[in-house]
C-alpha cells in the first residue's frame, strides 16, 4: 500500500473469533482505515454462555450485546 492508501477489510461473523479480530484489527490500523465486520444479526452473542440460559442461570439479554454499539468505539 501506498502512502495515501486506506485498507479495506472485510470480516465474515462476529461470533467469538470475527468479533475479536475485527476490534483489534480496527484498534490496530487506526481511523484513517476501515473494518467492515458483516454479521448475520446485529447483537453479539456470547455462545460460550448459551448453557447458563438453558438452565434458567442467565437470561439471553445478559450475553448479548448490540454489535454497532460496541464496535463504534
Amino acid at each position: 500500500m501506498g502512502v495515501n492508501s486506506m485498507a479495506k477489510i472485510v470480516v465474515l461473523g462476529a461470533s467469538t473469533g470475527g468479533m475479536p479480530a475485527a476490534y483489534e484489527i480496527k484498534a490496530n490500523l487506526g481511523k484513517d482505515h476501515q473494518v467492515l465486520l458483516v454479521n448475520e444479526h446485529d447483537t453479539f452473542r456470547f455462545t460460550p454462555s448459551n448453557p447458563w440460559i438453558a438452565v434458567g442461570w442467565r437470561k439471553p439479554e445478559a450475553i448479548t450485546l448490540p454489535i454497532e454499539k460496541i464496535f463504534s468505539q
